[in-house]
């Protein structure tokens, strides 16, 4: 089968938003369509996502003082830590928490004493070594552990080991409460975020409905405005438990450092707003403008035969009910750059049942302890180069993109079941073509 069968022969992921850079630096570039008043609130929007805040600035936190210390380069979470006893690998997380039960407009019900985000420095098998650099009080540790496992085997025979994790707390202030429901994350990609902000909701219904009519069941998550006081379908994070980009900023300064801004200005696990802002409007406006307009890379090498031949393999595994290869932005007030563009996110931005193997167990608005939204894949290809790693899914257990198929469940369990019928050079060949995306 022809590629332009497949997927559109052109390799401008992202419109006019596409940069041709191949680099460390490929995920973090404007968007070459921008310039002028939009370019100056870009690169001030740049300099608050790689600024370090100070200890004073920030409340007890994750593992971090950046927003580039978790989205290395616009991409996603950096190197994981090397495990000094074991060498083993361990991805740097947050641990989102709640009870059961939600909040009054359908949030996470937040845990007394934390509230919904576990705020420690991360603990990797038999090192502590976070703890003199804190200078405030974490609220606990989490020790990472993993089992390996064997994958189901292939048609010719062989697998591959999966590693499952495990996480116990330590050191923490106080007990959590029995039935506390703990779910992991690792920070993801940035770049395209923009872009996906300007799908009309409209597109991601009809995505719903299609799935619905194929025997995939993906649904839009709904989830809270909290500035316009209404309830919208979520885009962003894991669970797509965030429905604009200055929103999602802000829960993440706020979630993950501790900042006030104008959109949350109480502290996490305070219960009155900050005197002093940390973040102002302004910041949060040039931070939001920097999401929006930031370049995605190119297609690379999409029209070798080994990439064609993995275009076919995507396409007969119907990876693309999910990870959906093409659609149209419509238009996003004041950001013309990434409006009415033809893009390829490999996305369609909704949530799905991913089986009892990725579960967290912990409802997130609409989004059941199972359901995850389909991660976008543009980019994919220069994870290593920008990352210094190949780690995906939520927590960061696969390796590689063939681990992470192998994990898929679910929704996804026919897809994997595709992929084990394949022969090595076929799987090969899926690889490389997810390699160019």
């Amino acid at each position: 089968m022809d590629w332009g069968q497949v997927f559109p022969t052109f390799t401008l992921a992202g419109g006019q938003t596409t940069v041709n850079d191949v680099s460390s630096l490929s995920m973090i570039q404007p968007a070459p369509n921008l310039g002028g008043v939009d370019m100056t609130a870009h690169l001030n929007g740049k300099t608050v996502f790689q600024r370090t805040f100070e200890l004073g600035e920030v409340a007890p936190l994750w593992n971090n003082v950046r927003c580039e210390s978790c989205h290395l380069g616009g991409s996603r979470a950096g190197l994981p830590r090397v495990n000094a006893t074991t060498g083993e690998l361990a991805p740097q997380l947050l641990f989102r928490v709640s009870l059961p039960g939600t909040g009054p407009h359908g949030e996470p019900k937040p845990v007394p004493g934390f509230g919904d985000q576990i705020q420690p420095l991360m603990v990797v098998e038999g090192v502590d070594a976070q703890d003199d650099v804190r200078g405030a009080s974490a609220e606990g540790n989490v020790l990472v552990r993993y089992t390996e496992q064997p994958s189901l085997p292939f048609k010719d025979g062989s697998t591959v080991s999966l590693r499952r994790p495990t996480y116990t707390f330590v050191k923490t202030t106080q007990n959590l409460p029995t039935g506390t429901m703990i779910s992991p994350r690792t920070g993801s990609q940035v770049t395209g975020l923009g872009l996906l902000e300007a799908v009309r909701e409209e597109t991601i219904l009809e995505f719903a409905r299609v799935n619905t009519n194929n025997g995939v069941s993906g649904r839009p998550n709904r989830v809270w405005d909290v500035e316009q006081g209404r309830t919208r379908i979520g885009r962003f994070g894991w669970k797509a438990n965030q429905p604009t980009l200055r929103q999602q900023n802000a829960g993440a300064a706020n979630g993950d450092m501790g900042l006030t801004s104008p959109v949350f200005p109480v502290e996490p696990g305070e219960t009155s707003a900050s005197a002093q802002l940390n973040l102002s409007e302004q910041q949060i406006r040039d931070l939001t403008v920097f999401t929006q307009t930031m370049g995605v890379p190119a297609f690379r090498n999409n029209s070798s035969p080994q990439a064609q031949l993995g275009a076919v393999m995507f396409a007969k595994a119907e990876c693309g009910s999910c990870h959906v290869p093409r659609m149209k932005t419509g238009t996003l007030p004041g950001r013309p750059e990434v409006s009415n563009q033809v893009i390829a996110p490999f996305t369609d931005l909704l949530l799905h049942d991913m089986g009892p193997a990725l579960a967290d167990n912990r409802p997130d608005f609409l989004a059941s302890g199972r359901e995850w939204r389909t991660a976008p894949l543009w980019g994919l290809g220069l994870q290593q180069t920008v990352n210094g790693h190949t780690n995906l899914l939520h927590d960061g257990r696969a390796r590689n993109v063939i681990e992470a198929i192998m994990w898929h469940g679910g929704e996804g369990e026919n897809s994997r079941k595709i992929v084990t019928e394949m022969s090595k050079q076929e799987r090969d060949a899926l690889v490389t073509f997810l390699s160019s995306i």
